[in-house]
């Protein structure tokens, strides 16, 4: 049981088809529900494209259900808003995806059985395919199937509705990137000068808060160096 939620941010020219091609990439598996997460224009910036772009989507995929934002609030807001408004209607698993990833082809309900094997993987994530930036995945364990990290890639990953509310209650707001995404929390957690003077088994305890494992053979790729 699986919702798909796609978060959408503003657009520019010569990215109207990304979300098009991520929506391709995931054509194949079955979702109860699927969502678009449109996040707002920011302020002083035209949303006359984007306004566009918005009708062009809904009319060419009517099978999603959307939900749009008036103004920026970008992505941990727009993500975390619209789940604990809708909570009780979601599936008991999302697969959270960004509008400028393609995630590799893979078997949905045979990931779902492998992530539950992992008694504390919250965040089952795909990283891009590409090598690993040490300063933002440290490994821990890489000797099963699922590799479990320090840090990790919200671009696309696979959550229970139960658990992302249970890490984002332990979110601080903050401003900066910390109050725009998540990943950025543990991100910036390891840039501290104290992580490097506690014991293992501290910065485990802050793990298990995450939960975070990687799929060894299922990555993403970036169709977009970087959003303007």
């Amino acid at each position: 049981m699986t919702d798909l939620i796609l978060c959408a941010a503003i657009i520019i020219h010569k990215q109207e088809d990304y979300i098009e091609r991520v929506i391709k990439s995931l054509d194949k598996h079955k979702f109860i529900n699927k969502y678009i997460l449109f996040d707002g224009p920011p302020q002083l910036k035209a949303s006359t494209q984007y306004d566009k772009y918005k009708a062009f989507i809904k009319i060419h995929y009517p099978d999603f259900k959307f939900i749009e934002n008036t103004s920026c609030i970008y992505y941990r807001k727009t993500l975390e808003n619209f789940i604990r408004e809708n909570y009780s209607e979601l599936s008991q698993n999302l697969l959270i995806v960004q509008d400028d990833v393609v995630v590799e082809d893979f078997d949905l309900e045979k990931v779902l059985e492998l992530k539950a094997v992992f008694d504390e993987c919250k965040i089952l994530y795909f990283r891009e395919n590409r090598l690993r930036c040490k300063h933002w995945f440290n490994v821990i364990d890489d000797s099963q199937e699922l590799i479990k990290t320090h840090g990790w890639s919200e671009r696309a990953y696979l959550i229970t509705k139960e658990d992302i509310i249970d890490i984002l209650d332990d979110l601080p707001l903050k401003g900066g990137k910390n109050g725009k995404f998540i990943e950025y929390y543990y991100f910036n957690m390891m840039k501290r000068k104290s992580w490097a003077t506690i014991t293992m088994e501290e910065q485990l305890e802050y793990w298990r808060k995450w939960g975070t494992y990687e799929h060894k053979s299922i990555h993403h790729k970036h169709l977009a160096a970087k959003r303007n």
